[in-house]
């Protein structure tokens, strides 16, 4: 099964650690792809939630390897903001919005957050 997971919002928020968890536990079964849009792509950036007292993804990041989750930067959200590839923890599949559509019309199931 085919699932892609939508992260929109900031990563201060219950939602981008509630979708790392969801992604994390559909990710040992079914291929999963994971696409930061937005300010979702400050997810995956190089910041210290511990100085805002907001839990780390590192956990999330030490699974991805064991797991079938794509990351994917949307490349307009990123270039909006001034990032670049070398600016994420992980590597990142940096597509279009065309291509992120033609993604999600591939999936079973999407998730957006």
């Amino acid at each position: 099964m085919k699932i892609t997971f939508i992260l929109k919002g900031d990563p201060f928020s219950w939602k981008a650690h509630e979708a790392f968890r969801v992604a994390t536990a559909l990710g040992v079964n079914h291929e999963v792809n994971f696409v930061f849009i937005r300010d979702g792509v400050y997810t995956l950036t190089r910041w210290s939630p511990e100085n805002l007292g907001v839990e780390t993804f590192e956990k999330f990041y030490e699974t991805l390897d064991f797991l079938n989750i794509n990351l994917i930067v949307e490349d307009a959200s990123m270039q909006e903001r001034g990032l670049k590839e070398t600016d994420f923890v992980k590597e990142v599949r940096v597509l279009s919005a065309e291509e992120i559509s033609d993604l999600i019309n591939e999936s079973e199931a999407v998730f957006v957050w």
